[in-house]
């Protein structure tokens, strides 16, 4: 991706975001009609899709890309983030996997859903690479307050013995 390119979407991240605040400010004078609530969609959307591309010179880790395939193959939802349009710093890029539990599905369990949250970060890198970055964060039925994350290969397994249930 070119420098005008990463250029062009700040701008249209910067303007998307202002109009946001726009619409927010107008909702609470008058509240929400359904055509602000459509444009509110639409650029939450757009904003999220912005963020998931990777800066000039950088791709999502091989590991990371592996993680949220096969969390999606299996039901799961996944995001990945990275940190922001200019990236004036060392970039870096956020993957969460995870999902709820459904109705019955642990009833002794604590918490109601799986969340892992891993960040590779590009300090102390080669240019356009990233590398894991601390021990992450996890979110399990059986510790809902919060844990380091195992690794990626115990994150896999994880989500192997735990698939969505499909309706």
């Amino acid at each position: 991706m070119s420098t005008t390119t990463t250029e062009t979407l700040k701008q249209e991240y910067d303007r998307l975001c202002d109009e946001e605040d726009e619409l927010r400010t107008a909702a609470r004078k008058d509240g929400w009609s359904e055509q602000a609530k459509e444009r509110q969609r639409a650029i939450s959307l757009r904003l999220r899709e912005i963020l998931t591309i990777p800066p000039a010179g950088y791709a999502l880790p091989a590991a990371a890309s592996g993680l949220i395939a096969h969390a999606e193959a299996h039901g799961w939802l996944a995001l990945a983030q990275w940190t922001s349009i200019d990236f004036d710093g060392d970039p870096f890029v956020t993957v969460q996997v995870g999902r709820q539990l459904a109705d019955g599905e642990m009833p002794d369990a604590r918490g109601s859903r799986w969340l892992y949250k891993l960040t590779w970060h590009s300090r102390d890198c080669a240019p356009g690479k990233v590398r894991l970055f601390g021990n992450g964060h996890a979110v399990t039925p059986d510790s809902p307050g919060g844990n380091y994350a195992p690794s990626v290969k115990a994150i896999r397994a994880v989500i192997e013995q735990h698939p969505a249930v499909t309706p």
